[in-house]
């Protein structure tokens, strides 16, 4: 079955709608023959068998009339008897030889009777000749006679014979007639059977060489995510799935050789950082080449080595050390430039590699014996092209090119390292040169000092000689003065000379010092500088190589929904329409095949539909709608969900609400339920006995929460418990991998993709939480726990938009009431009601509404207000809400409950921002205290345009308060008044309490459904009959839109341009649309949407370039009327609308050869007089983005693939009524 594993995936799956075809065509060639077969025969037994049986039938009744004939004219003794009975008898013969005429094969037996029949005639004619003559004798003629009864005989006994066989004859075909009939049946069976028998082993085949590949794929991605680079992964087929695994063996070989260089990379730069560390320090050359030649031997799994320092002087090379080399007495250890080796890559300064020197080259020497180094590198040291030295190395094994790469990089430190060193030793040269300076100029001082010693002698003998020559001592005394002046200069100069020598050798140590710590610095920076440099590199390309991971993991599941999506778009349609068998030309068998494809189709579509929602969360496309939550609902929500499938396991079912849960809680509701219907329908599945509970609560503060993301005391547990098969603990994690099972083996028990935890798992992340799982092993059950926080009402509330600070009014006159009349209705043309109890506001109300042509009355508390509007009935009431008594609330609520004033437009004033509660009680507008003359003029302006108008009521069932606020907005401009119920229960309490001209209706409630809904409205006398318009985002299948087109006039799905189709639709009920519909009857709104002729003679252009689709969708959109011109691309749909711009609507494919959808869409568009052409794009891709690119190139609508008709067909319905 290689041949099978090798085919593609699009061939796989035709192959089994094939087999079906070709069994359905070997029963109809069987059946059409055996059918033939039947025909022939009933058609013999028609023209041969019947026609003797009643030629048989008549001849017996002519022998009979024959014989009677004969008997009574031998009685009467009557010629014309006889003459008679020859008549008779030649009547018989005729009819005898009908019967040889119609069937030749009884020709002779036909021919024995007529014998007989001419024997007894003429026996008889003999006997009647005797009788009548009267001359022959009794014994005469009873011997004539007993001749005629023994003819008689022998003919009665050969005409039974006779008869008996052509009856047998006919019943043996009938009986083969039946049992030809009967092994056609068998047959048939039998090729059902087996039909259905390779079918199914297709299908699974199919179905198993697809997911199994799938799942390789994902177990060989996981390897590799996780670092396992030896993971073997095998092609066994030439398949889609085996090109996916082809191409991640590629993508694991080039990341693992990356991974090796990256390591090579990282082994080089730790052993040159080590190396570094080595020439670190104050050393000399020595020094510095000892543990040089320590580090380099042994890191390049060396084992001798050796370091000559070039002299520049004598321009020889002296070896410097060396590392276990031997030393030799005929070898020397300086090297001229050009001698030797050494001398000559110092010479070319070049690197020179030795592989198989001879033996006696060189010699290793330990206490336990010696060899030979077989390979030998000398490479140069060289900084900025001048010579420093050579290095040589020698080892057992070859230099790899690590090693190379080592030593390349490590000679160029050495260098800069020699270079240093050799500049310390000329600055220290430099310094004992100073040092000798300074040590000449103490003997200078020296010398200095001792000519002070010798003057001062010289001017004690002078004092001497003062006492014995009194006359000249004033002139010694001012020479020694002199002297004495010359001393001091002499040693200041000398204290001023030992300083500056002091301050040179000081600043020339720190010169040196600050000279070498700029130089290490500098190396330092340059280091870290390029280290860094090498690292952003680094981050970049990894950077890079992610970007490119994602987009082609993102193009890979577009690609892949529209290869998958494209194929099954018309084996959905087709296996659809074949097992609705509307023209009955399929047996139960064929129906229940067309069924079945449609099953594994859809099967599939799902698949694809769960790894597309995977994709959706990692690449952070799933949006959040953020909704406020009752535990109580949805306890109760689940519990009427899932009580029945329990019950039919023969499961007990309970959900149970902690004291400690919260009254309400804010997050998703759609994406929690997904969770927690997944959780469920595990439990269900996977328990066959015991219960399974729903638990909601809230963690104790001591219990330790699976994400450190989670506050304790703000985060909310739902629990899912069941008795049934449990989970192994080192199986636990493995059940949210994708297409993971606790039980992955082929012989499992329960079936499943295995997606349904992993995007549980992501969703509950998504939502800020997380899932954990508590399990003793197998057969113990287990409990699935989603940890979520609790949210605040501050994620879902609403900013208002600033309103104009208000300014204070001043007094102004006020206007007496008038007293109501005791009795009787009195209807006010175009007056106001103010119920305020603040006179002289509500007196500056008055004036401001006869500005607009308004009658204004005043009333000061509700009592009074709600009299009076019961009375005389105004045209508008203005209602605070803080008034004496009764407050606005409770007046508000009476003025809906009476019918006679809840028509009446109620605007608020009120000191209370309250406008939320306002507007949901039917309040046509909301202002807050104080408020300007603008602000009171627009709401006049608002009251004015409410009484012009009919205002319509209309009632709004959805338990979502953000969809409250959305349709609010939407009918905001159009003098609706909106009533809104968030349940099924407020909903009848609305229709019992007011008069509503439209309902829209959201199926998913919190306390019922919305179908209980509508039968509860339509089976009830209380609640007066109203239009109800769908709308919901819950896909529906074809029975359940049945069911609601008995109860609802309008089914609208929730899509990105719903909500205009919403619009215009309760524009109809609503009657804004009068100009276009006369009659202002819902009838003729509903006749529009319901009427199937709205589609004949239109013309549609279907554009798609696989031919499978035009089939399947022309074959369907035919049968509704359409006249369809069909194109293969975007080019050939821009002529196909030139050639006929009469089109009524456009479908559209996006991913076509030539022009794709997008780009003839957006040419379409340029075209001024194509405007208003209704285009549906077709796509195949299911990601949001791809969505909203379709209606941003100019799409009116979309519909994803595989094409659901039903809403297609209600798409081009709403366009083309449009």
């Amino acid at each position: 079955m290689n041949w099978f594993t090798n085919l593609s995936i699009r061939l796989k799956i035709l192959s089994v709608a094939a087999m079906g075809i070709l069994a359905f065509l070997a029963y109809f060639v069987y059946g059409f023959y055996n059918n033939e077969a039947n025909i022939r025969q009933i058609s013999t037994i028609e023209q041969t068998d019947v026609p003797v049986l009643e030629n048989i039938n008549e001849s017996n009744l002519a022998y009979a009339a024959v014989r009677e004939a004969f008997i009574q004219a031998l009685n009467q003794e009557n010629d014309e008897l006889f003459v008679e009975a020859h008549s008779l008898a030649w009547r018989y013969k005729e009819a005898l030889s009908r019967i040889a005429d119609i069937n030749p094969t009884v020709h002779d037996d036909v021919e024995a009777l007529i014998e007989l029949v001419d024997s007894y005639l003429a026996e008889a004619d003999a006997l009647a000749q005797l009788t009548m003559s009267h001359t022959a004798s009794p014994q005469a003629i009873e011997s004539q006679r007993q001749r005629v009864l023994t003819l008689q005989s022998q003919y009665e006994a050969r005409q039974r014979a006779f008869e008996q066989g052509r009856y047998e004859a006919f019943r043996n075909k009938l009986s083969v007639s039946r049992e030809d009939s009967r092994n056609m049946q068998y047959v048939g069976l039998g090729i059902s059977i087996l039909t259905f028998v390779l079918l199914s082993l297709i299908a699974w085949r199919v179905t198993r060489s697809i997911t199994k590949g799938l799942r390789y794929a994902v177990v060989a991605a996981d390897d590799i995510a996780q670092g396992n680079w030896d993971a073997d992964i095998q092609v066994r087929s030439r398949d889609e799935t085996g090109r996916l695994l082809y191409a991640i063996r590629r993508m694991r070989d080039a990341l693992k050789t990356a991974r090796d260089e990256d390591r090579r990379s990282e082994r080089l730069k730790s052993q040159l950082a080590e190396f570094n560390d080595t020439m670190r320090g104050d050393m000399t050359l020595q020094q510095l080449g000892n543990n040089v030649l320590n580090y380099m031997v042994p890191a390049m799994h060396a084992q001798v080595g050796a370091f000559y320092m070039f002299d520049d002087q004598s321009g020889t090379l002296r070896l410097n050390s060396s590392h276990a080399m031997e030393r030799r007495k005929h070898l020397a250890g300086d090297f001229s430039l050009g001698e030797g080796l050494v001398g000559q890559c110092a010479l070319e300064q070049k690197q020179i590699l030795l592989s198989r020197v001879p033996e006696d080259y060189l010699s290793v020497t330990s206490a336990t014996g010696s060899a030979t180094p077989r390979n030998v590198i000398v490479t140069p040291i060289v900084h900025e092209d001048e010579l420093k030295g050579v290095i040589e190395v020698a080892a057992f094994r070859e230099f790899d090119e690590d090693d190379l790469n080592f030593l390349q990089q490590a000679v160029r430190a050495l260098a800069i390292s020699v270079h240093t060193a050799q500049s310390r030793v000329r600055l220290a040269q430099m310094l004992e040169q100073t040092r000798l300076q300074a040590q000449e100029l103490e003997q200078q001082k020296r010398e200095l000092g001792q000519v002070n010693a010798d003057l001062e002698q010289q001017a004690m003998d002078l004092s001497a000689s003062e006492s014995r020559l009194q006359q000249q001592q004033e002139e010694l005394k001012a020479i020694n003065e002199e002297l004495e002046a010359q001393t001091q200069a002499l040693r200041a100069s000398e204290e001023s000379l030992q300083a500056q020598q002091e301050e040179l050798r000081v600043t020339n140590e720190e010169l040196e010092a600050q000279a070498r710590l700029m130089s290490e610095q500098k190396a330092e920076v340059t280091k870290k500088n390029r280290e860094l440099e090498l690292l952003r590199q680094e981050l970049e390309e990894k950077v890079r190589e992610l970007e490119m991971s994602s987009r082609y993991k993102s193009e890979f599941l577009s690609t892949m929904s529209h290869e998958l999506r494209t194929p099954l778009n018309s084996i959905l349609i087709l296996s659809n329409a074949l097992s609705e068998n509307k023209r009955g030309n399929l047996d139960e068998k064929q129906v229940e095949h067309a069924s079945v494809i449609y099953s594994a189709g859809t099967d599939l579509l799902s698949l694809i539909n769960d790894i597309l929602d995977i994709s959706k969360i990692e690449e952070g496309k799933m949006e959040l709608v953020i909704d406020d939550i009752s535990p109580q609902e949805l306890s109760e929500h689940f519990r009427r969900n899932f009580s029945h499938v329990a019950e039919n396991r023969g499961l007990s079912f309970h959900v149970q609400v902690e004291d400690n849960m919260p009254a309400h809680f804010f997050t998703d509701r759609q994406r929690l339920e997904q969770v927690l219907k997944n959780m469920l329908s595990n439990a269900l599945k996977f328990t066959e006995q015991g219960s399974v509970t729903l638990k909601l609560d809230v963690p104790a503060e001591d219990e330790r929460l699976p994400s450190r993301h989670l506050v304790k005391g703000e985060t909310m547990r739902f629990s899912v418990i069941d008795t049934g098969i449990g989970i192994a603990p080192d199986k636990q994690q493995l059940i949210f991998e994708a297409f993971q099972q606790a039980d992955g083996t082929t012989s499992r028990k329960y079936g499943g993709t295995g997606l349904g935890l992993t995007i549980s798992r992501e969703l509950a992340r998504l939502l800020g939480g997380e899932i954990a799982i508590h399990s003793d092993g197998e057969g113990q059950g287990s409990t699935f726990m989603l940890y979520l926080p609790i949210g605040s009402e501050d994620t879902v509330e609403v900013e208002a938009e600033p309103e104009q600070a208000p300014s204070p009014l001043g007094a102004m006159l006020a206007e007496i009431v008038q007293p109501l009349p005791e009795d009787g209705f009195l209807v006010r043309e175009k007056s106001v009601l103010i119920i305020e109890d603040d006179t002289d506001f509500a007196n500056v109300l008055v004036d401001l509404a006869a500005d607009y042509g308004l009658e204004g009355h005043v009333c000061a508390d509700g009592e009074s207000g709600l009299e009076y509007a019961r009375h005389y009935r105004p045209s508008a009431i203005i209602l605070d809400i803080g008034l004496p008594g009764m407050d606005g609330w409770e007046v508000m609520e009476r003025l809906k409950a009476d019918p006679r004033s809840k028509d009446i437009p109620v605007h608020f004033l009120s000191g209370k921002d309250e406008r939320k509660k306002a507007l949901d009680l039917g309040a046509i507008d909301f202002l807050t205290k104080p408020v300007n003359k603008d602000q009171i003029l627009g709401a006049f302006a608002k009251i004015e345009t409410a009484i012009s108008k009919n205002v319509r009521r209309l009632l709004v069932v959805e338990d979502s308060e953000i969809q409250h606020e959305g349709i609010r907005e939407l009918f905001d401009q159009k003098g609706v008044e909106i009533t809104a119920a968030t349940n099924g229960t407020d909903a009848l309490q609305a229709l019992r309490n007011q008069v509503f001209d439209c309902m829209i209706l959201d199926l998913t409630l919190p306390d019922m459904s919305g179908f209980e809904l509508l039968e509860t409205i339509h089976n009830s006398a209380d609640y007066d009959s109203v239009p109800v318009i769908i709308y919901t985002g819950k896909d529906l299948t074809r029975e359940e839109e049945a069911q609601l087109r008995k109860y609802a006039d309008r089914i609208i799905l929730k899509t990105e341009r719903s909500s205009e189709r919403l619009l215009n639709e309760a524009s109809l009920f609503l009657h804004w649309l009068e100009s276009t519909l006369p009659g202002h009857s819902r009838n003729a709104a509903q006749a529009v949407e319901h009427r199937d002729d709205v589609f004949e003679d239109k013309r549609l252009l279907l554009v798609d370039d696989d031919m499978r689709n035009i089939y399947a969708l022309s074959a369907q959109l035919e049968e509704l009327g359409f006249d369809i011109t069909i194109a293969n691309n975007g080019r050939e749909a821009l002529e196909a609308l030139d050639e006929a711009p009469d089109m009524d609507i456009v479908l559209m494919d996006i991913m076509m050869p030539e022009m794709d959808g997008y780009q003839a869409m957006g040419e379409i568009r340029k075209q001024d007089r194509f405007g208003r052409l209704p285009i549906l794009a077709l796509t195949a891709k299911a990601m949001k983005d791809d969505r909203a690119k379709c209606i941003d190139a100019g799409a009116n609508d979309y519909c994803s693939k595989p094409i659901d008709m039903a809403k297609l067909t209600s798409l081009m319905r709403v366009w083309l009524h449009k």
